[in-house]
């Protein structure tokens, strides 16, 4: 495998008696950008579903590599917590509930350790730093 980071083989995905997905491969190195586009009807939100173990979708042939884990049988909380995650383009907000509250909470749920929230916030803020984003 080596430097792959997503590897989706031969994937063959159905709902029901409706095949959707039939042979899709994909490669994704360490570090790529790589973007999906296609009209409506394509599959786009379909990987997206199947890629995080929605349970409307069975995979009926091929594999979902993740860091060099097969994701295929894992559950969608065994995903996230192997770094998977699927985030909304525009989230709703949660009134009192902050962004850094939000990953502090994730890392916590991540890790099944408490998260210092001294410790969190002086990280966060050096990590936002590097990336040169406003606090």
């Amino acid at each position: 495998m080596g430097a792959d980071f997503l590897r989706i083989h031969n994937l063959h995905v159905r709902t029901g008696d409706k095949s959707i997905l039939k042979g899709l491969d994909l490669t994704v190195g360490r570090g790529e950008v790589h973007v999906i586009m296609g009209p409506n009807g394509a599959g786009k939100s379909t990987l997206a579903n199947v890629l995080m173990g929605h349970p409307q979708y069975e995979i009926s042939e091929g594999t979902i590599e993740f860091c060099g884990q097969i994701l295929n049988d894992l559950k969608p909380h065994e995903r996230a917590k192997a770094g998977l995650f699927l985030s909304f383009q525009y989230p709703e907000e949660i009134p009192g509930i902050t962004l850094e509250t939000f990953l502090r909470a994730a890392k916590a749920a991540v890790t099944g350790e408490q998260v210092n929230l001294f410790d969190f916030h002086r990280d966060l803020q050096q990590k936002m730093a590097l990336l040169d984003m406003d606090g």
